[in-house]
């Protein structure tokens, strides 16, 4: 195979890691936080959720895998931003794992390590879709200046509080 072949199937599988991220799990975690249901059919699930969660965390560890950091080209406000992307791409990997093992779990509802995990999880998913819209916005070409990347910015963290409260509230509930 030769590099440009890798190169472009890299491109369109890191175009389709956003896209399964954007798309597809931040429409489940749009509602999920809210506490509404989502994919109810069991076809839906798979289509919609399970797949792309799957195919988005794997090819997220890979990612995480080959990153090479450049502290000295982006600003230390950025450098965070990636670097938070990669910590809360591996904590969600067996956060969701448990997540999705323990809902029928609630024998664990009253223990503080239990709603500290959930909180963390929350926070960490909501933190994850928030830095990763803004990262698809640049990507894909939406937002190339200085000035709709500092809009983008904004509106994911708008993104990221309004989120948050939603799920610390739904949270909150259990």
């Amino acid at each position: 195979m030769s590099h440009g072949k890798v190169c472009c199937t890299q491109f369109w599988m890191r175009k389709l890691h956003s896209l399964t991220g954007f798309l597809f799990l931040g429409y489940f975690l749009c509602l999920h936080v809210r506490g509404e249901g989502a994919y109810e059919s069991p076809l839906a699930r798979v289509v919609g959720l399970y797949l792309p969660l799957l195919y988005h965390g794997l090819y997220g560890l890979y990612i995480t895998y080959e990153a090479q950091p450049n502290a000295l080209r982006y600003p230390w406000i950025r450098n965070g931003m990636y670097l938070g992307q990669r910590i809360t791409g591996l904590f969600l990997v067996p956060f969701i794992a448990l997540h999705v093992g323990a809902m029928g779990g609630a024998a664990y509802a009253d223990a503080g390590w239990y709603m500290a995990l959930w909180t963390a999880g929350v926070l960490a998913a909501v933190f994850h879709l928030a830095n990763g819209v803004f990262g698809t916005l640049i990507d894909w070409g939406i937002t190339v200046g200085p000035h709709s990347q500092r809009v983008s910015v904004g509106v994911s963290f708008a993104a990221f509080l309004v989120l948050s409260f939603y799920g610390l509230y739904t949270l909150s509930g259990f």
